[in-house]
């Protein structure tokens, strides 16, 4: 465990040149689309894996790619330049947030479009993830597409952030997200979670996620074994993970909102993005600057808890 104070916490928020805290935060929708997801844990140590991608049915229109780990740097650029397909990207940073007991001063998120470099399936190589105090968990490619059948084609909104759900001076505690002005009139819903660090140390350790105050999963789900691990990571958990959920039992015909929220018991997480898959035409228009539709509630981890000790790491 590695002890801090606020007040050091605080301070190197307010530091020249440091990256910005961030809970979620709306960052674009996908109209009328085909869109499929891959992901890779255990890159702890290495640096480097693939991510392998297999479901592209058309010509690519977009590609992000998502990464996430603890380090000691505060700058948005301490892991914002890596390897892609065998080319140097430079990322934009999602946020700072907290390390999940490592031993780090804080942990960084990072996206990059990556559409030039998408073509189709295929394992895309990634490499240069780990420099002097900066470490890697796990990275996540979300791809748009053209199947050339409109009647399959979906709406989806995309968010991003660096969400550390236990107390922290970065985010507000837990996660606690909303979505509103779903124009629902039927058809499947899916929400799907790209989580950083997740372990398995019990059956009940990742507590309960709500959507819209029912229950929608509980126990160990994000356990670090959802995506294909590299040859790095830990000995408990690949520390990455892709979860997806049918929700649509939880819409009705007509305007909607969903509020996802999960607190915290024993397993410290990062939620770095998530997709709502909505039937095309659902999805609210893109908001302006300043007026997301996207809302956090909660308060500022200013308040210390105490602190559980990781274990089996």
């Amino acid at each position: 465990m590695h002890a801090r104070t606020a007040a050091v916490a605080l301070a190197t928020l307010l530091a020249a040149g440091t990256a910005t805290a961030s809970d979620l935060v709306n960052f674009t929708t996908v109209f009328n689309t085909d869109w499929t997801q891959a992901g890779v844990g255990g890159l702890r140590g290495v640096g480097s894996g693939e991510i392998a991608l297999s479901a592209v049915r058309g010509p690519v229109t977009r590609a992000y790619l998502y990464w996430h780990g603890p380090a000691n740097p505060t700058s948005d650029s301490a892991n914002a330049g890596i390897s892609f397909a065998g080319n140097a990207i430079v990322g934009t940073s999602t946020g700072l947030s907290d390390d999940n007991f490592w031993g780090f001063d804080n942990s960084q998120a990072y996206r990059a479009d990556v559409t030039a470099l998408v073509s189709g399936n295929g394992s895309y190589a990634l490499g240069d993830m780990t420099k002097p105090g900066v470490e890697i968990n796990g990275a996540s490619l979300i791809v748009f597409y053209d199947d050339g059948n409109a009647a399959n084609n979906r709406d989806v909104v995309l968010f991003n952030g660096n969400d550390a759900n236990w107390p922290n001076p970065y985010d507000a505690v837990g996660w606690n997200t909303t979505l509103s002005g779903i124009n629902y009139s039927g058809g499947a819903v899916g929400l799907h979670m790209h989580v950083s660090d997740g372990q398995n140390f019990s059956d009940d350790d990742d507590g309960t996620l709500l959507l819209n105050g029912d229950v929608l999963a509980t126990g160990g789900i994000f356990q670090g074994d959802s995506t294909p691990r590299g040859t790095g990571g830990v000995a408990n958990g690949a520390l990455w993970d892709i979860r997806g959920f049918d929700v649509t039992s939880f819409l009705s015909p007509g305007s909607n909102a969903m509020n996802f929220s999960m607190s915290t018991v024993n397993d410290a997480l990062s939620l770095v993005a998530v997709a709502i898959d909505l039937p095309s035409g659902a999805a609210p228009p893109i908001p302006e600057p300043g007026t997301y539709a996207l809302m956090l509630a909660g308060l500022a981890g200013l308040g210390w808890a105490t602190r559980r000790r990781r274990s089996g790491l």
